[in-house]
């Protein structure tokens, strides 16, 4: 046991970082009751010396993991683990660490194999995401000995999509280094993992599942994972050889290759997918012209000034862009020689990759009604109306602060797998993640927390362009959002206070950015 700091230094709802036995460890004074955690953050190894601290829930302020330091338990996602944690003991008006460390939390014990391929399962994951991979987690802290299956379309088990239009297409990573649990984790879990298996019919009312080429499956509860199916071009010369949708592993992987000193690539589509892809690509060497109908990117979800600065970010870095344009036909024989805009104009290109978003995977469904846009919809506890089904991530319509929303956030999927895994084995526990977001842009990480679904308002607190700056979104006194750049303690902060439902209404926070 180490004396590691006077106890009055550290106040009720502070943290502290400190080195103790060669490990940064985080401090926290919740109500006089001093608790320890290894300072990072099961996502990424991130240091947590900057994590908002709002009763016993810390958020990590780069990607939002939210975990207890009483016990160091993972809260929401990102990550998959909980945090290491310290015994500690105050005496004498000083807190003493303990040297060893508790293990961090994980998931309970489950068999140590998957079992043989066979027809029936307790539980079925229809989906290989982040989603998924939550849900066997979320499954086995409540039942440790039921069947489950997990079916993916992707030859790989459930991994890190954030990194596809980043480190994957850049070349900083490779597919293999993705994978969110190690290969060998879903055998040791219990769970029937079936890669490269395409699903062409979830029955809900049989409780059937038939494979492509393959067997009938039939479950007890399903979970529906399946995520977004990328739009496609429906114009000339779309089918040709160089044009490429950005979604999954396997495409970053082939479009990389093809990329290299002065390449021309038109990104069509500017979304926060297509202009990282534009970044990536521009590492590489290419030469990118982003096409887009939008006169101002994000003008819609984030408004001008933001949507003008990231503009400028990427035309710093050599981008060009040509928006208020759509393309009217790719031009090749074969391949790709270049684009045709709906104005006659043409630009050279050797590789076309198209992010015009994506829409919910669900056409594999009889016997469950999609709504609309082909999602579906699910109450607090992520349940269909059709009994034993449940929707997780981008197909699912769920009643949110802000309405019934369907958001399309790693963040929103991961959480949302877990808690359905959860109520899938039993358990009650209604989901009231806040949303959030992170994007890189040629550098420059913009977070999100919230949804603003139908502002009228923005209230900043610094000035795009200008240096760090806070934009809160605003439907009449009421915070939807806010989106910060260079401020990530402020947006943790943030985070919470939304969580708690006590972020200041619009007049109070008119006055407080006032007053900064």
């Amino acid at each position: 046991m180490t004396k590691v700091l006077p106890f009055a230094q550290l106040p009720a709802g502070h943290t502290h970082q400190l080195e103790h036995a060669g490990t940064k460890v985080l401090l926290t004074n919740v109500e006089g009751t001093v608790y320890a955690v290894e300072s990072k953050c099961s996502h990424f190894g991130l240091p947590l010396e900057n994590a908002a601290l709002c009763g016993y829930r810390l958020r990590c302020p780069f990607h939002h993991a939210c975990f207890d330091v009483r016990d160091g338990k993972q809260l929401e996602a990102p990550g998959m683990d909980g945090l290491t944690t310290f015994k500690v003991e105050v005496k004498d008006g000083a807190i003493h660490l303990f040297d060893a460390p508790n293990v961090a939390s994980e998931p309970s014990a489950a068999p140590a194999a998957a079992p043989d391929p066979q027809t029936h399962y307790d539980y079925a994951i229809v989906g290989g995401g982040i989603a998924a991979a939550n849900a066997v987690d979320g499954i086995r802290e409540l039942d440790q000995k039921s069947s489950i299956v997990l079916l993916t379309r992707e030859d790989l088990p459930p991994y890190d999509r954030t990194h596809v239009s980043k480190a994957l297409l850049d070349g900083g990573k490779d597919a293999a280094d993705l994978s969110v649990r190690p290969d060998e984790y879903y055998a040791e879990q219990g769970v029937d993992l079936r890669a490269s298996t395409v699903v062409s019919e979830v029955n809900v009312e049989n409780k059937t599942i038939t494979i492509l080429g393959g067997d009938v499956l039939t479950y007890n509860k399903v979970l529906l994972a399946t995520g977004g199916t990328p739009r496609q071009l429906d114009l000339p010369g779309s089918a040709l050889h160089d044009v490429h949708l950005m979604r999954r592993a396997s495409d970053a992987e082939v479009v990389r290759e093809k990329v290299s000193k002065g390449t021309k690539v038109v990104i069509i589509g500017g979304s926060f997918i297509g202009l990282e892809a534009a970044m990536s690509l521009g590492k590489q060497g290419g030469d990118i012209t982003v096409v887009a109908p939008e006169e101002t990117l994000f003008k819609g979800p984030f408004g001008k000034k933001i949507g003008d600065w990231v503009q400028s970010l990427h035309e710093e870095s050599g981008v060009k862009f040509r928006l208020g344009r759509k393309v009217k036909e790719i031009i090749g024989d074969r391949k790709v020689t270049g684009v045709e805009l709906d104005n006659g104009d043409k630009i050279s290109a050797e590789v076309v990759v198209v992010g015009i978003g994506v829409v919910p995977e669900t056409s594999y469904l009889t016997g469950l009604a999609a709504a609309k846009d082909g999602g579906l919809d699910v109450n607090n506890h992520l349940e269909a109306k059709v009994g034993n089904v449940w929707a997780a991530g981008d197909i699912a319509h769920y009643p949110d602060r802000e309405g019934s929303v369907r958001i399309e956030h790693w963040k929103v999927a991961a959480q949302q797998g877990k808690v359905a895994g959860r109520n899938m084995a039993g358990g009650g526990e209604p989901y009231t993640m806040v949303p959030f977001f992170w994007s890189n842009q040629q550098g420059t990480n913009i977070r999100c927390v919230g949804h603003a679904t139908d502002y009228d308002d923005i209230v900043f607190d610094g000035t795009p362009g200008e240096g760090p700056f806070i934009a809160f979104y605003l439907k009449g006194d009421h915070c939807q959002a806010a989106l910060g750049v260079k401020r990530d303690k402020d947006v943790a902060a943030i985070g919470e206070l939304m969580n708690a439902g006590r972020m200041p209404e619009k007049a109070d926070l008119h006055a407080l950015v006032a007053s900064l």
